[in-house]
């Protein structure tokens, strides 16, 4: 009961709890990481203000409350501490507003807050100096006391400095928010409010019943609302949005060119479908068919299951092949295998890209029948054109990247038409390798003449070797 009385006798009730809330408030924020934003950093170190001076006020009423056993500069010292501080909080406030409402301005015309620090630091002159002032006016004057126990308060010209520099700021943030009504998000505007009604409406009422002591638990519901609205609260759910931004752009990449990809993510509509039509000519492909020999006889002889497992790592394999080459997969149907270059990236040389990549496909097939040696050989079947095609994305719904005309059906003839563990080409891409310098020497033809191509007739084709494979 004693202990009781001794502390209610302290006019200390709403610093308290300000004290409390605002070190909740630190808690949940310091508990996660914070978007690295300006407004977000000054905001940390507006909460480390407000603690320190909510702290101060305490100690302030108790040391004014108990002044006749005090020494006279400690309670000067906590008393003038505590309105330092107050300022502190005001000003820190006040940068916090300006910096949120100019990074959104700005970022409207552009203008990085970030890149503009002399720029920005000239808005907050209109606060720095009259702060000067302000201080140097509390610092020279002293603070006076009066009444008793729960009727406790400090007055004086620092105090009145305190009121007047708080209403100056309020004017201030008023005029920065009706100049960039129309530009700031409706969050930021409620934060700016917060400033100004809580501390113009706290301040006043302060001025008018000085032994409320209300002015710091007002900067505490400040803070609260403040932090309530901010625009990025948890980093930690930003990082698994993006997390989960990335796994899908990582898997459209993976299903689609990232060209296209790029494209369809700027073209989808909320529906789901296409703003518009992702399809394009190309004068001069090289397109390629790889075709497994006998799939249905090694089929049944070690199990459907069993060579879809196969086919399934030979493709794979296949598949990390091209990351060394600059040439496309296009889709697989059944056990074909469909590439192409010179799309969707054009480029000079796609002819002799191919056949590199087609040799290295090849010595693939070798090494990966030594690794199998359970299983029956693979053998594998290879044809080439080149020519013009159309390709891109048709349809609205499991997108799949395509293409289309005389060039690509003539290479498929190629694969059909050719011999297993040979590569197979057209006169139309040979007669473009042989353009190219870098094929003398180091590609061997085998002409075809007569061959017998279903819609074409008999037509001369070529089978092409690396010497470097000899």
């Amino acid at each position: 009961m004693v202990h009781t009385v001794y502390i209610m006798k302290y006019n200390f009730a709403f610093q308290i709890a300000g004290f409390v809330l605002v070190a909740l408030i630190v808690a949940m924020f310091f508990s996660k990481k914070r978007w690295s934003s300006l407004p977000n950093t000054i905001f940390k170190v507006l909460l480390v203000v407000t603690l320190a001076e909510l702290a101060c006020d305490i100690i302030s009423v108790v040391t004014i409350t108990d002044r006749a056993h005090i020494k006279p500069f400690i309670n000067d010292f906590f008393s003038k501490g505590y309105i330092f501080l107050m300022h502190a909080w005001i000003v820190t406030v006040l940068f916090y507003v300006i910096s949120a409402l100019l990074e959104s301005a700005w970022a409207v015309k552009g203008i990085d807050i970030r890149k503009n620090k002399k720029r920005l630091f000239m808005h907050f002159l209109w606060i720095i100096i009259p702060e000067i002032v302000m201080l140097g006016i509390v610092i020279a004057n002293p603070v006076y006391y009066a009444g008793e126990g729960q009727s406790i308060y400090s007055y004086g010209v620092p105090s009145t400095c305190t009121y007047i520099f708080s209403s100056y700021c309020v004017v201030v943030a008023l005029v920065y928010f009706f100049v960039n009504f129309k530009i700031v998000p409706v969050k930021r505007k409620i934060t700016l409010m917060s400033f100004t009604l809580m501390e113009g409406f706290v301040a006043l009422l302060q001025a008018i019943f000085p032994e409320l002591l209300i002015l710091g638990f007002g900067t505490a519901i400040c803070i609260f609302i403040m932090y309530m609205n901010m625009e990025n609260p948890d980093l930690e759910l930003i990082a698994r949005l993006k997390a989960a931004n990335d796994k899908s752009d990582k898997l459209l990449k993976n299903i689609l060119p990232q060209k296209i990809a790029d494209s369809l993510k700027d073209d989808m509509t909320e529906a789901g479908g296409l703003s518009e039509k992702v399809i394009e000519e190309f004068d001069d492909v090289t397109v390629a068919f790889i075709d497994i020999v006998g799939f249905t006889e090694l089929s049944n002889a070690i199990g459907h299951v069993k060579t879809v497992d196969l086919l399934n790592e030979f493709f794979s394999q296949i598949d990390e092949l091209l990351d060394s080459y600059s040439v496309e997969k296009i889709k697989t149907i059944g056990d074909a295998y469909m590439i192409a270059a010179g799309v969707p990236e054009r480029y000079e040389g796609h002819q002799v890209e191919m056949l590199n990549f087609l040799f290295a496909v090849q010595d693939l097939t070798v090494r990966f029948n030594s690794a199998h040696q359970t299983y029956p050989d693979l053998s594998i079947r290879i044809g080439a054109n080149s020519g013009p095609v159309v390709a891109g994305v048709i349809g609205e719904k499991k997108f799949v990247y395509d293409m289309w005309g005389a060039t690509v059906n003539f290479a498929s003839r190629m694969e059909s038409n050719g011999e297993p563990s040979r590569i197979q080409i057209s006169t139309a891409l040979y007669a473009k390798l042989l353009q190219n310098p870098v094929v003398a020497g180091n590609y061997l033809f085998q002409k075809r003449e007569g061959v017998e191509i279903k819609g074409c007739g008999q037509c001369t084709t070529y089978f092409v070797t690396s010497t470097q494979r000899l």
